[in-house]
């Protein structure tokens, strides 16, 4: 069952982390460091909690999603219009989110690392279309 037709697909559990570590490492220490620098506790411990996870769980869910895409080939031809689908999807669930646990205070932080954690790996990651490489 192993063997198909398609191509070897560009999403793996591999890539999956390449894209998820410097997802979560990179916000949660550029605000950390500003936080520091303005002596602002409440920012420091903001950072590897509500900005640094929702962008890992963002980048997650978006590349599951386009996993799908390209195995269901949704999109492959306007990469753009799936690319803002996903950035509004994760845009709208952190909103969900910080009105469901009534983290209202944390808002910007979360939607703000939600739309770039989205944002980056879209733009990043390709989705292959087995179509044109049939034929």
């Amino acid at each position: 069952m192993k063997n198909r037709d398609c191509p070897p697909s560009d999403f793996s559990l591999r890539l999956l982390m390449v894209a998820a570590i410097p997802a979560y490492v990179f916000p949660a220490l550029m605000s950390f460091i500003s936080a520091f620098v303005l002596q602002k506790t409440d920012l420091m411990m903001a950072s590897y909690t509500t900005i640094g996870l929702s962008s890992l769980l963002s980048t997650i869910l978006s590349f599951i999603i386009l996993w799908q895409f390209e195995l269901r080939q949704i999109f492959v031809r306007k990469k753009w219009v799936g690319s803002l689908l996903i950035i509004l999807l994760m845009i709208g669930m952190g909103m969900l989110c910080t009105s469901l646990f009534k983290l209202q205070s944390e808002r910007f932080n979360i939607i703000t690392s939600v739309f770039l954690g989205a944002t980056i790996l879209t733009i990043r990651q390709h989705i292959k279309n087995y179509k044109n490489e049939k034929n």
